[in-house]
């Protein structure tokens, strides 16, 4: 209980804390992007990581991909046998798949890997330098 005689409580305010004064804040040209390439700092060397890690798990995605095309053949023919006797034109059926055949495939596999790498090269160019790419989309 108070007595009449107690000053009123009154709420106190926690210290301002700043975290950075106005002298610290970043300018237009010390922006994150072109310039931690350049300067090698650890942001640049994360930026130039991740794009590796990005392009290395595409390549080995359509690698995997083609090796499965291609060694799926052999072992089709080997699991099934009458696939071997089956002639098109005088020739084995796995020899002209293998001849012929397969080189749609992999150029379809070639094309969907140029098609993801000019998408990560974009992104990566977008993460570098955001005003560059707007200029260059207007």
């Amino acid at each position: 209980m108070s007595t009449g005689s107690d000053p009123p409580l009154r709420a106190t305010r926690p210290p301002r804390v700043v975290a950075w004064g106005h002298a610290q804040a970043r300018l237009q040209h010390d922006m994150i992007g072109v310039g931690d390439l350049h300067d090698d700092t650890s942001y640049g060397r994360l930026l130039v990581r991740s794009l590796m890690h990005a392009q290395i798990s595409l390549s080995l995605m359509c690698l995997a991909i083609a090796l499965t095309v291609t060694a799926s053949i052999p072992v089709l023919a080997a699991v099934y046998p009458e696939v071997i006797r089956f002639r098109l034109l005088g020739l084995p059926l796995t020899a002209l798949v293998l001849g012929g055949g397969i080189y749609p495939v992999l150029l379809a596999i070639g094309w969907f890997y140029h098609h993801q790498a000019g998408k990560l090269e974009a992104r990566f160019l977008e993460l570098v330098d955001p005003a560059e790419r707007n200029r260059h989309d207007a």
